[in-house]
């Protein structure tokens, strides 16, 4: 914990005006995700500001490695069904385990991923990072980015209605 704070201060200079509220958003993922670490906190900030730019823009390609990902993965959800990504809140983490319980089709996600990257920078893919060991443990993380207006727009009340009847 103590290093993501210290990863929390060195970062907040570059969030530039926002970071009262980059700060706030960070101190609730530090909080939400104890087992973060540092590499962690700068996957956040990283999709915050490239979103999926760095991922698959092959759609064949994300068909075989969603749905793979989606046949491996359990059925047990450790992480929220989404979540906004940083201060900006440019995307949103939309679990898989919605694809896997069938609340989204794979077809969905993929459509939505793929025009999320579409126009976007690709970031050089050393500055890269795969969640920690730890998180990956902790967390079993399996989600993909979307355009926080794609999802508004076309996921986010189908994953309501489906937290509404499911809890």
């Amino acid at each position: 914990m103590r290093k993501v704070i210290l990863l929390m201060m060195a970062l907040l200079p570059l969030l530039g005006t926002a970071q009262t509220a980059c700060n706030e958003a960070l101190i609730k993922y530090a909080q939400r995700y104890p087992a973060a670490e540092p590499n962690d906190l700068y996957k956040l900030v990283f999709q915050d500001l490239y979103g999926p730019g760095h991922l698959l823009t092959d759609s064949l390609a994300a068909v075989r490695y969603i749905s793979r990902e989606v046949e491996e993965m359990s059925d047990e959800n450790r992480l929220p069904l989404y979540e906004y990504t940083l201060c900006d809140s440019n995307f949103v983490r939309v679990n898989l385990v919605l694809v896997k319980r069938g609340v989204i089709s794979l077809e969905t996600i993929i459509s939505a991923v793929l025009r999320s990257a579409k126009g976007l920078p690709t970031p050089n893919g050393k500055f890269v990072l795969s969640h920690s060991a730890a998180f990956k443990a902790t967390y079993d993380p399996h989600y993909r980015i979307v355009r926080r207006d794609i999802f508004e727009q076309e996921l986010e009340l189908i994953i309501d209605n489906y937290s509404r009847e499911n809890n």
